[in-house]
């Protein structure tokens, strides 16, 4: 088996080299040059095919690397949008926090400012309830009652606005009637005045109505109208909005009002509550 096996491998050899001889002696041209010519459409068939195969391959691997591109680049803008509403949200909340940290220094009055951590409780009705929760409760001194305020104007020149009171209140948590609730109920007078002239409470928790202003106070559209100070718990002058519509009838004991909020309600993301 050994021998057979040697033979075989001394004949392969033999036959390499000998083609190799006639090769390099040129005896086999014409049988190559036959051969080549019959094989060349053969050739040509397996180069066009491996070319249109590596085209394929080329523009699948270009159109992954421009899919991976364009993912990276939406995940760039996107991020960067995002960074970009964020810091406008901070300078926007770092600007409120300026103006009522000012008002309140001038005014010397005690406040604890507060984060809203929620809109609205359980079960309320969007169309008459307006309340926020906040993060702060009776352990850091808060009580019913007490008012939380905002700012309206610039940081150097500002006016205090309520933009609501803690109706209810826990440890850590207090929630607060907006101005625009129909529970919020407060005692209110013409800017710059003294004289309680009306009760202003909420309606459909949109807008503010004043009710109970006697028919002989001129009151008309453009006055700011502001906390009178009847309240123990709620100083006098902070703004409650401004009168968009005067409702008088001449057969009625009182007056009405409709009253619009001087600052969006829905973007507020830190008050500042007035403590006694």
């Amino acid at each position: 088996m050994i021998r057979l096996n040697m033979r075989k491998y001394i004949t392969i050899i033999a036959v390499i080299l000998l083609l190799i001889f006639l090769h390099y002696s040129k005896w086999l041209n014409p049988v190559e040059s036959f051969l080549t010519s019959q094989l060349r459409p053969v050739f040509k068939v397996f180069h066009s095919l491996s070319s249109g195969l590596n085209i394929i391959y080329s523009r699948s691997a270009e159109e992954a690397d421009l899919a991976d591109e364009l993912k990276i680049a939406r995940e760039t803008i996107n991020r960067l949008t995002a960074e970009k509403v964020e810091a406008k949200f901070l300078a926007e909340e770092n600007f409120a926090l300026r103006k009522q940290l000012n008002f309140l220094t001038k005014s010397g009055r005690r406040y604890l400012m507060a984060n809203i951590i929620s809109r609205g409780g359980p079960g309320d009705d969007v169309r008459e309830s307006r309340s926020i929760v906040i993060d702060k409760g009776s352990s850091d001194g808060l009580s019913a009652g007490l008012a939380a305020i905002s700012i309206f104007g610039t940081a150097t020149s500002s006016q205090g606005v309520i933009v609501g009171k803690i109706i209810k209140i826990k440890d850590n948590l207090s929630e607060i009637f907006l101005v625009t609730d129909k529970n919020c109920k407060l005692a209110a007078a013409i800017l710059g005045e003294e004289k309680t002239i009306g009760v202003t409470r909420g309606e459909l928790g949109l807008t503010i109505k004043m009710e109970f202003i006697p028919q002989t106070e001129n009151i008309k559209i453009g006055d700011l109208v502001a906390t009178s100070g009847l309240e123990p718990s709620i100083p006098r002058g902070l703004v409650i909005g401004q009168v968009a519509k005067v409702v008088k009838e001449n057969n009625q004991v009182w007056q009405s009002a409709a009253i619009e909020p001087q600052i969006n309600l829905d973007s507020l993301s830190v008050v500042s509550i007035l403590l006694p």
